[in-house]
């Protein structure tokens, strides 16, 4: 039976992505453009207004995350761990792995009621691959070890070191203890930043594995670090940043679509 905590998980997992992101306009025909398999780490993060705000598209003004885990952050990091990228018949692209970091963030139009989620910034080591209009290269190292009993909570140390191509440098790091994940379906509609009219749909199902969040009062189940210089990140990794909530994510699996 589940229990009402990871009921409650699953729902504002999905409610953020869902509910609070509006798609404009009629129901349309949509477009199969493939599906990947990816395990990802996702950082929520209270950081310099200004620096977001920089970010975001013209009429467009930052918002914080309204519900669930992200409360309160106004950009959210995910780190993606890619194992494979298949295109719309399924076969593998070349190279089919990849890794990325991806910065997005919640904004509301300024002279409107639209809520969007925008796709701000990519370091990717497949720049080429870039329907977003903002991907940039960069070498993406991570470490991972997962060690403990076969029935019980496991040990997870989580390394990463990105290098952009450009300069400068970006390091998150975590050991922590797993607990209860959650299984849950969903969809998110993000936006470029770049092209604002430009979006994708996004249908997935995700293990989450909830490491710690100041909104939910989840206290942390062990230690994490970020840190970076460079690349055009100082506006928001200026060392004033809050982490407000941090989600290990060791297995999504998704399709994507153009509206």
């Amino acid at each position: 039976m589940t229990s009402a905590k990871s009921l409650v998980l699953r729902l504002v997992l999905s409610v953020w992505a869902v509910a609070a992101l509006a798609v404009p306009g009629a129901v349309r025909a949509e477009s199969y453009v493939g599906s990947n398999v990816d395990s990802r780490v996702l950082v929520g993060l209270k950081a310099s207004p200004d620096g977001v705000q920089a970010m975001m598209p013209e009429g467009w003004t930052s918002v914080p995350f309204p519900a669930g885990p992200l409360k309160g952050a106004n950009l959210l990091l995910i780190l993606i761990d890619r194992s494979i990228d298949l295109d719309a018949e399924g076969k593998p692209l070349d190279p089919a792995s990849m890794r990325a970091l991806v910065q997005a963030g919640m904004a509301k139009q300024t002279d409107g009621d639209a809520v969007r989620l925008f796709i701000l910034d990519i370091l990717t080591t497949v720049p080429e691959r870039n329907p977003y209009g903002v991907a940039r290269p960069a070498d993406i190292a991570r470490t991972l070890s997962i060690s403990g009993p076969a029935n019980g909570p496991r040990a997870v140390s989580d390394q990463w070191q990105i290098t952009p191509a450009e300069g400068g440098d970006v390091t998150f790091s975590m050991d922590f203890t797993t607990g209860k994940r959650s299984w849950s379906p969903g969809e998110a509609f993000p936006f470029s930043a770049a092209t604002p009219e430009f979006s994708r749909i996004y249908r997935y199902e995700q293990m989450v594995d909830l490491v710690v969040s100041t909104s939910l009062g989840k206290p942390a189940s062990g230690t994490y670090s970020l840190s970076g210089t460079g690349a055009g990140l100082d506006g928001v990794l200026n060392g004033s940043e809050e982490i407000i909530a941090v989600m290990d994510v060791p297995s999504y699996v998704r399709k994507v679509f153009l509206p």
